[in-house]
């Protein structure tokens, strides 16, 4: 591969004189045609770039230039080939000038090009050669400055118009036979990936898009685990980004595109994973914005399969117009009378064939990806009675009420909402979840949304249709609320509200002062008029790479109710010996505390005693 020398700001003449480049160049090592014997011919070559030119510079060991005013190509030159991911193969001639003769030309597959320029030198071994190439000859290049694959060789004739020997950086012509022509930047990322990770310098996986700042196109790849962005302008073209996948190797990431969901011009990165072994796993779909600070941001998180020793469930998944659709699809093996996978606490739950949920749809709303949607459907598989199959009801007791939807324009109840915005001084802020469903009253649908930290129900049949009843989610920050849905937990056909959120606390001196986000799980119903919580657990907990999941359990209760099991999960990069915090054994800031896969693996099971959740 070639190294190409970033050359902004530097004034580059060109003169034949090489002064201002590097010594060290890339040799065309390869003989395709002819011999080389005596060291003639020989030659190395640098490339370089700026905003407006390429540059490509040879030193050339050949005492003899055989040049016709055709420049043809039987005669001295050099070819650069020149590949754009997203476009065509350039072959650009390099004609050095014969003094007094005939003058060196830049011909573009054949044909002259006027805004280019090449100039020769002469040396004691043969020749130097300089030539500026505008971008703007490449119509690719006003957006893709990246993932560039480009060879070089050099064509030395005899006197008589035949070819001597050809040599060459490589012998490939085009497209992705051609190896890498390295920006700076990517040249950062192919040294990491290489000496520190010891990964192959071509990703297993690559997509182009805006994700970040201006016009010019990202190259998103997957290089073993880890995930890279590069771009000519990202991190101003001198940085890129890294980070963990959480898998073994690329063949665990089974889907990689760009999309965007918010409309604001930059696509988010969607990658579909398989977390585990090759015949164990869980399945998850996420989208990952790069922020205005460069910095990547996880807008969403879905479980879409998983893979026992006992079956396997794959949800099948369709992104068209900005919308993520995770619906039913195939499955075998599992009986949901003895189903009893945890489902993840910090994300959607995979769809089970025996649920009557057909599909779920989500899209961007306000600053994330939120549901927008579900279908149902009368499952082929049904849950066994009593069963202990997750998110699962047994099947007496009251029916569910509905799915949460986006609320139609007779339910938005405007006038409640906006005595709400100005008895709390929210402005015009929009909401971050919105949904109707059955939490209170009569049997009609109540609107329920998260406006900043406060989570809000109003709606006809409750407070006589004139008010609302709001609680403060127990987050730092509104950007700290993952994720808000509803379900009946209780028996009663009211549906309480489940939030997933993340709490921020500073770690000890120990740990160098790092952040510890503590993943929580809470549980609102309304009684009476106002809005309480009625359940709370800590469900994960992590510093920096380092973390600890546990898992959540909706399982069948007494009486038609459901039972809440918290369950020990697994650890990344801990183990018990490295684990820094002493095991909770009581609430902790009001959370139920957090199961750790070293110690017991009985699950801690809840129930509702008629005003909350109490340890069985």
């Amino acid at each position: 591969m070639i190294h190409a020398e970033p050359m902004q700001g530097e004034k580059v003449r060109i003169d034949g004189d090489l002064r201002e480049w590097p010594a060290k160049m890339t040799e065309l090592g390869e003989t395709l045609q002819g011999s080389t014997s005596g060291g003639d011919p020989k030659a190395g070559v640098v490339l370089g770039y700026d905003d407006a030119t390429l540059y490509c510079v040879l030193r050339v060991g050949d005492k003899k230039i055989h040049r016709t005013s055709a420049a043809g190509t039987n005669e001295d030159h050099a070819t650069l080939f020149l590949s754009f991911p997203k476009g065509q193969t350039y072959e650009i001639g390099l004609y050095p000038g014969d003094p007094g003769k005939v003058p060196g030309v830049v011909k573009l597959h054949g044909a002259a090009v006027p805004s280019a320029k090449v100039v020769e030198a002469p040396t004691e071994k043969g020749y130097d050669l300089e030539a500026a190439i505008p971008w703007s000859v490449f119509p690719e290049s006003a957006r893709q400055r990246v993932g560039l694959r480009a060879a070089v060789r050099l064509t030395d004739a005899d006197a008589g118009g035949s070819v001597k020997a050809v040599i060459a950086t490589s012998g490939a012509t085009a497209g992705r036979a051609l190896p890498q022509l390295l920006t700076s930047a990517e040249e950062g990322l192919v040294e990491y990936v290489t000496k520190e990770k010891g990964l192959s310098p071509n990703p297993q996986r690559e997509v182009y898009g805006n994700v970040s700042g201006d016009a010019m196109l990202e190259r998103v790849a997957v290089f073993g685990p880890l995930l890279a962005v590069v771009g000519p302008t990202f991190r101003g073209g001198k940085e890129f980004y890294v980070g963990e996948l959480g898998i073994e190797d690329a063949s665990k990431v089974t889907r990689l595109e760009l999309v965007d969901f918010d409309g604001d011009g930059h696509e988010e990165i969607v990658i579909q994973k398989r977390l585990g072994a090759k015949d164990q796993y869980r399945e998850v779909l996420t989208v990952t914005k790069i922020g205005r600070d460069d910095q990547p941001i996880q807008a969403f998180a879905h479980e879409v399969g998983l893979k026992t020793k006992d079956g396997y469930i794959a949800n099948k998944v369709a992104i068209h117009g900005g919308t993520i659709e995770i619906a039913q699809g195939d499955s075998d093996g599992f009986d949901p009378g003895t189903y009893d996978e945890p489902t993840p606490s910090d994300m959607g739950g995979t769809l089970l064939p025996w649920e009557s949920v057909k599909s779920k749809s989500f899209k961007w709303q306000g600053d994330g990806i939120k549901p927008a949607g579900e279908t149902t459907w009368t499952p082929k598989v049904s849950a066994a009675k009593g069963g202990p199959a997750p998110r699962v009801r047994a099947a007496e007791g009251p029916a569910q009420p509905p799915a949460p939807r986006p609320p139609t324009s007779d339910e938005l109840l405007d006038r409640v909402y906006a005595l709400y915005k100005k008895d709390r001084g929210t402005g015009n802020e929009r909401p971050r979840f919105d949904f109707v469903t059955d939490v209170a009253g009569d049997g009609g649908p109540e609107r329920v949304l998260v406006h900043e930290r406060d989570l809000v129900v109003f709606g006809k049949g409750f407070r006589n249709g004139t008010s609302y009843a709001f609680i403060t989610i127990g987050v730092p920050d509104a950007k700290d609320i993952v994720d808000v849905t509803a379900r009946d937990l209780t028996g009663d056909g009211k549906a309480e509200i489940i939030v997933r959120g993340v709490l921020h606390a500073k770690a000890s001196k120990a740990l160098g002062g790092a952040s510890v986000e503590r993943y929580a799980l809470f549980v609102y119903g309304v009684e009476g008029d106002a809005l309480v919580r009625v359940f709370a657990a800590e469900t994960g907990r992590a510093v920096e790479k380092d973390r600890v999941l546990g898992s959540v359990e909706f399982a069948p209760g007494d009486h038609g109710g459901t039972r809440i099991e918290l369950r020990p999960g697994h650890a990344v990069g801990w183990t018990e010996k490295t684990y820094p915090f002493p095991v909770d054994t009581t609430t902790a800031g009001g959370l139920e505390p957090l199961l750790l896969p070293w110690g017991s693996p009985s699950p801690r099971r809840y129930k509702w005693d008629g005003k909350a959740y109490v340890a069985e």
